[in-house]
């Protein structure tokens, strides 16, 4: 899949935040007219992106799913304020499926509702609501009263409860970061580091085919939910060469007992997905991993880590994992239609 080429775009430094110019603020979405390089680099401007809202996966999701992507650039009076992408799908020349995940992605780290006001109301003015045409919003918007209100009183219906994960940040130094973990989750680490454990950081993905034999057969015996294999082939195979996929094994005595995935994209990343062996397990190897992830992310440059999803009520040990990293947690304040 490829973009039209890019049209000039306003390349100001982030700003610290965006404020609106009056309760009148006008926002256009320019569709379609950004190369993939120009996407590259303008997601590297989202203080905290996500894999979503990415062309690997809108490459992904056109290989597997066979839905088209639109890739918007916000504007501000001509000034890129922002980006967001859909996936559509069409039939019979009636009905019309509009999906929209974890965006808009602002450039700032703070925006006033009057952007999300605006945002709505050009999203409505693109695709408005008629017979035949279903839309999904789940927009990258903190929970909280007010923002439920505000995305309510826009016309929006809530259909779910939000996403939940976790934010580690990165850009302390690596002491300051460890000293964030949990207690429980730092000894875990320093046994780990004792346990004769050796770990390989491949950014080539030479690794990874047998990461996801691994997880695939993990999945299918323990049947929990997660992306299939094949769409991780997908996404990640649309991802490389840019340096936006990273795979961590653990070996001991030569035998591979633990390995994680993690998904590079702009300033930040995402844990896509884990295998631990018995002996890895013993070995608190997954704790090893993620810390090696951690300070190999921050070489290259990447400030936050998303852990990848929490669910206490259908992975309770896996939150109380990912919660020891003493990162910070957060809620989408949940999907509409």
């Amino acid at each position: 899949m490829a973009l039209a080429h890019a049209e000039d775009i306003t390349t100001n430094d982030r700003p610290a935040a965006a404020k609106s110019s009056g309760s009148h603020l006008t926002l256009t979405i320019d569709w379609g007219s950004t190369s993939v390089a120009e996407w590259q680099r303008l997601l590297h401007r989202v203080p905290r992106s996500n894999v979503i809202q990415t062309f690997a996966y809108a490459k992904a999701v056109r290989s597997a799913k066979q839905q088209m992507t639109r890739f918007g650039v916000i504007k501000q009076d001509g000034d890129a304020v922002g980006l967001v992408q859909i996936q559509e799908v069409k039939a019979l020349g009636v009905f019309h499926t509009v999906v929209l995940d974890r965006g808009p992605l602002w450039f700032a780290d703070k925006v006033s509702p009057d952007y999300w006001e605006a945002f709505i109301s050009a999203f409505d003015r693109e695709f408005p609501r008629r017979i035949g045409r279903w839309r999904r919003i789940m927009p990258e918007l903190d929970e909280s009263d007010e923002n439920l209100k505000l995305l309510l009183s826009s016309g929006l219906r809530m259909v779910r409860q939000g996403y939940r994960s976790i934010w580690l940040d990165l850009r302390a130094d690596p002491d300051k970061i460890r000293e964030r973990l949990k207690g429980k989750w730092r000894n875990a680490l320093n046994a780990a580091e004792k346990n004769g454990l050796d770990v390989g950081i491949d950014w080539q993905m030479e690794s990874l085919p047998w990461l996801l034999m691994q997880y695939d057969a993990d999945k299918r015996e323990r049947q929990y939910d997660g992306p299939s294999a094949a769409f991780l082939h997908c996404l990640t195979h649309a991802a490389r060469g840019t340096g936006n996929v990273i795979v961590l094994r653990a070996m001991r005595r030569e035998r591979p007992v633990a390995g994680i995935l993690i998904l590079r994209h702009g300033s930040s990343a995402t844990y896509q997905i884990g295998w631990t062996s018995e002996e890895g397990r013993k070995a608190k190897a997954h704790h090893l991993l993620l810390w090696r992830a951690c300070l190999a992310l921050k070489e290259v440059g990447v400030d936050w880590l998303d852990v990848g999803g929490i669910n206490e009520e259908h992975a309770a040990g896996v939150t109380r994992f990912k919660r020891g990293l003493g990162g910070r947690e957060y809620r989408l304040v949940g999907t509409f239609s």
